[in-house]
């Protein structure tokens, strides 16, 4: 009774194993299977060798060439303004014309004292001549009469200086008083975005047109003066303006850990319908890249902040691999280090991935 007790116990076990095994067989297989009947084509891409089209892109603003806030060189009350915004003036045209307060009646005043003080001097050269006076007498009427025409001329420039005028040819593009404010000099030539100028000035005039661009760092040193390249404005998206790098700064400007240069640009016979402050998309073209192993730039994915992308790996499943980029041209992206030509990887994640895009 026992023995056969012993038996069953013993038939038990080895059916339960053999089950156990066969369930894991089949479980592998079908495993197996399903990795095999995953189509990884609809997910990932080749690496391929090419060339990028040499076209490096940035966004800027367009900006006059020269800009000042005209003041006038002495304080006072505004009495008129002879330009509005939008007008075009040549150098030296009247532009507004400070109040004259008692200046008038100063300046009556000293053209009579030098109108006597010149007949006194002549006289006395007169008497000089004729020997009635001595040499000490005519010096003390000369130097009389030559101070009242010294003050004078002073009073003179005074007067000229209450017209404002033109420094140079330009449009008017803002007006910053109005006749009767108080208004005071500013540093000569002053730059239109300073804040405290304005508030002294009288109006903004602004010569010319330029592109002002902000390049990556990385794009930089493809960048050369005389370089020819695009312009579009938001205002006129299905239009391009044709324009050449005239000046690269030598400085570069870091906001929000992005570091980028200010690149200028000139445009080639600008529409007067470009105005000053509209925002500008710019093509710069360098020419063909060499060959290079390119990848879809939607296949780059970040860890730790390190480029990479996500290749093949075991059970198809994505996989990071870090690679060092090239340059791009929006697109496609070139692959310096990391992956070759033919490799694939992923430009979208499987619905089995256990990957996420980004970490």
């Amino acid at each position: 009774m026992v023995l056969k007790s012993y038996k069953n116990k013993k038939n038990i076990f080895v059916l339960t194993t053999f089950l156990i095994l066969l369930a894991s067989g089949i479980a592998v297989r079908i495993g197996s299977s399903q990795n095999k009947s995953r189509d990884l084509s609809p997910f990932t891409i080749s690496a391929q060798k090419g060339t990028l089209p040499g076209l490096i892109t940035a966004s800027g603003e367009l900006r006059s060439e020269k800009s000042v806030n005209i003041s006038p060189k002495r304080q006072g009350i505004l009495q008129d303004i002879f330009v509005d915004e939008g007008d075009y003036v040549e150098k030296d045209d009247l532009i507004a014309k400070m109040d004259e307060g008692d200046l008038i009646y100063r300046l009556n005043e000293l053209k009579a004292e030098f109108e006597k003080q010149k007949g006194d001097y002549d006289r006395r050269k007169d008497l000089y001549i004729e020997g009635a006076i001595s040499q000490e007498d005519l010096e003390q009427y000369k130097n009389l009469f030559l101070k009242s025409q010294a003050r004078l001329k002073q009073r003179e420039v005074e007067q000229s200086e209450l017209e404002i005028r033109a420094p140079f040819q330009g449009i008017i593009t803002n007006r910053l008083a109005v006749p009767g404010a108080f208004v005071t000099p500013t540093t000569t030539g002053s730059a239109s975005n300073s804040g405290s100028s304005t508030k002294a000035s009288i109006v903004e005039l602004s010569q010319g047109l330029e592109v002002i661009a902000k390049v990556p760092e990385s794009d930089i040193g493809r960048i050369q003066v005389n370089q020819n390249a695009q312009v579009r404005v938001d205002a006129f998206p299905d239009q391009r303006f044709e324009a050449k790098v005239n000046e690269i700064s030598p400085r570069a400007i870091k906001s929000n850990n992005v570091t980028s240069f200010e690149v200028i640009l000139l445009l080639i016979n600008p529409p007067k319908k470009l105005r000053i402050g509209m925002t500008a998309d710019i093509e710069f073209q360098t020419g063909e890249s060499e060959v290079n192993t390119l990848v879809p730039t939607v296949a780059i994915v970040t860890r730790n902040g390190e480029p990479g992308v996500l290749i093949v790996g075991k059970g198809n499943q994505p996989e990071y691999k870090k690679v060092q980029l090239g340059i791009s041209s929006g697109s496609k992206t070139v692959i310096i280090k990391g992956i070759n030509v033919g490799d694939e990887v992923f430009i979208d994640l499987p619905p089995w991935s256990k990957q996420t895009q980004n970490q």
